[in-house]
């Protein structure tokens, strides 16, 4: 590698980066060891920047390796890596970095629709049966049970095949008359695609014979056109979670046109409103660095040029994502276990926070209870679990429901996830007055405590969150717990269950039944 930079760890300096799924362990200090590359490992959510709490930086245009070794940290790339001191603190890291290498352009805006109700997904009650009476009755259930009508996802099972976007009859057997009901209900409706084509139907065949007629003459010297080949002119093949695809190339201004065209009849001729545009790590298994492509491109200019695709949609969510930084693109936190821990409740605010600090705040959590299609198959259902994540999803800037609480939920849990949604709705104004702030200077709409309070040894706390400046947001992650150990920043907090008002810095115990989130203003 031609770049490499190397320096030791400060004293009491922390650091947080480079990909969400490291997250919850974060921050690194000075006894962490840990290696990474961040083109190997990257699977969703990720970028080459991290941050320090002492106002430091790393940042590189490209994907880097980085490793921490008991307070030495050394970081390699073909690309030039800077280490920059922006501040004193991690905010300052954050802002610097921000305007000197992903500045959020003036004027940029997201839809609204998607914070100010709860979403709901068919994902997790329908998985791959996504037959139009069951997405109906999914959604009619929805209004009856008294939720408020706003953006509904189909997802994936309804195509024909990946890569042939139109309906399977024996799912959807009126793709119009489905959507025509689902508007009529107060509905804003997306439906599911992936960037991957079946590499046995006809979409696949009819793109792979136009490539081999065009190349006749030469194939390493034709323009690639379809799918993301190797230099030989072979189609790269990916194992995704539902098998193995080929894989479209939105570097390729044919593919763009040929799945546009897909979308279109499906936005046209069925009414469908937008897209969730599922996968996009681009990683085919033949490579390891995405140096044997023809065309001259990398993995992750293959990421973000789906994700530009996706992101000229008004109605978009996103989630295997790279370098996304200052991009006004809606994502989704990747699958969240059916678990208190291994990825699951606890890193809901960890990876929350994360995204922020990486330049992509307007984020939503995975489903409630888990966005993982496994997660109730082994039959360890967790009634107080899902109770728990809907109120830690309430304060995020956006709330998403697939499994749907009166199929699964006693009575009083039920009711307890309703007030969560209801609550989620109430503060919506003020979820809506800190979105156009984000939107205008850049700054995460959730914030760890140390973002937000330096030099309070707050640097470890991944178990609360701040929500802007002045709302503090302490939801119970462990299975049984009553009662909630709050950290108190400076300043008068007025608890809104109870009206009880704590003064900061300091620490409190707060009642915290299963029935009550947590949660403070500042006076």
């Amino acid at each position: 590698m031609n770049y490499r930079i190397e320096f030791d760890i400060l004293e009491n300096e922390y650091w947080w980066g480079g990909l969400i799924s490291e997250a919850e362990k974060m921050p690194y200090d000075s006894e962490t060891v840990f290696k990474t590359d961040l083109e190997r490992d990257k699977i969703t959510q990720a970028a080459p920047l991290y941050l320090s709490s002492k106002g430091r930086y790393i940042w590189c245009e490209e994907s880097f390796v980085i490793e921490f070794n008991k307070g030495h940290v050394i970081a390699e790339s073909d690309y030039e890596i800077l280490l920059v001191e922006a501040g004193k603190t991690l905010r300052e890291a954050y802002l610097g970095a921000m305007k000197n290498h992903f500045p959020f352009k003036e004027g940029i805006h997201t839809p609204r629709e998607f914070y100010e109700h709860p979403q709901f997904n068919t994902w997790m009650e329908l998985i791959k049966e996504q037959k139009q009476d069951d997405i109906i009755k999914y959604a009619e259930e929805v209004v009856e049970h008294g939720y408020k009508p706003g953006i509904f996802i189909i997802d994936g099972g309804w195509q024909q095949r990946q890569g042939t976007w139109e309906a399977d009859p024996q799912m959807l057997y009126d793709p119009k008359k489905l959507v025509d009901r689902l508007h009529e209900l107060g509905f804003i409706v997306m439906i599911w695609v992936s960037p991957f084509i079946n590499p046995e139907g006809k979409t696949f065949l009819d793109l792979y014979i136009n490539y081999a007629v065009e190349g006749q003459a030469d194939k390493h010297l034709l323009k690639h056109k379809h799918m993301v080949r190797h230099k030989d002119g072979d189609v790269a093949i990916q194992k995704w979670w539902s098998g193995f695809s080929a894989i479209y190339n939105f570097t390729s201004e044919a593919d763009c046109e040929h799945m546009a065209k897909q979308l279109a009849h499906l936005m046209d001729d069925y009414g469908f409103d937008g897209f969730k545009f599922d996968g996009g790590s681009y990683k085919p298994q033949s490579f390891l660095r995405g140096t044997d492509f023809l065309g001259d491109y990398t993995c992750s200019e293959l990421n973000n040029a789906w994700m530009e695709f996706a992101s000229s949609y008004k109605f978009h969510e996103v989630k295997d994502s790279w370098k996304q930084c200052g991009k006004p693109i809606i994502q989704r936190l990747f699958d969240k276990l059916h678990s208190w821990d291994k990825n699951g409740l606890n890193c809901l605010i960890p990876h929350g926070c994360f995204i922020g600090l990486i330049g992509s705040p307007f984020v939503c959590p995975d489903m409630v209870g888990s966005g993982s299609w496994t997660a109730f198959l082994s039959g360890n259902f967790d009634e107080e679990l899902f109770v728990r994540m809907a109120e830690c999803s309430a304060l995020f800037p956006m709330m998403q429901f697939s499994s749907l609480p009166w199929r699964h939920l006693s009575e009083d849990a039920q009711k307890i996830c309703k007030s969560m949604a209801e609550l989620h709705e109430r503060m919506y104004p003020e979820i809506e007055r800190i979105l156009t702030n984000t939107e205008k200077t850049g700054e995460p709409m959730i914030r760890s405590m140390e973002y937000m309070y330096p030099n309070h040894e707050y640097e470890k706390i991944n178990t609360q969150f701040m929500l802007g400046e002045s709302i503090l947001v302490a939801p119970v992650v462990t299975k049984g717990e009553r009662k909630k150990q709050v950290y108190i920043p400076d300043g008068e907090w007025v608890e809104q269950n109870t009206n009880e008002t704590f003064t900061g810095p300091g620490t409190t115990l707060v009642d915290a039944p299963v029935d009550r989130l947590p949660w403070f203003i500042k006076k």
